[in-house]
């Protein structure tokens, strides 16, 4: 005796539906995977963006520490050079493309810290410094 084929209309139209099911959920998942690549390049970049204005205002708060310890807001031009290249240095916890800057009016000092991310957007960071006695 030979078996009776199945010809229930239903089964034909199946075959393959599974391979279509799984290439959407792969496609489902590689967009998800993609669009998390995305928020964690952004996450690093907001982190870097942080790191460096942390590391500005420790740089500024250097020389203003020099300004208490030395009782004026004038410095001499080798402790303000050595500063600036410290700044500059982006390998020893300088900033890239970083400049300092000190400006005194009137006893009150403005320290002027700028820089360039590797984003290419110029950044800057001042404070004041007053010493009263």
């Amino acid at each position: 005796m030979t078996p009776i084929p199945d010809r229930r209309p239903g089964r034909r139209r199946a075959r393959g539906m599974t391979l279509i099911e799984v290439l959407c959920a792969i496609v489902i998942m590689t967009v998800g995977l993609l669009g998390l690549m995305a928020l964690m390049a952004r996450a690093s970049q907001a982190t870097q963006a942080t790191d460096d204005s942390q590391r500005a205002a420790v740089l500024a708060n250097e020389i203003a520490s020099e300004m208490w310890l030395s009782g004026t807001v004038s410095l001499p031009a080798d402790t303000v050079t050595a500063w600036n290249a410290r700044v500059a240095d982006a390998t020893n916890m300088g900033l890239p493309s970083g400049a300092g800057a000190i400006s005194v009016a009137n006893n009150v000092a403005r320290i002027t810290i700028t820089w360039t991310p590797p984003d290419g957007a110029p950044r800057r960071y001042f404070t004041n410094v007053r010493l009263t006695n």
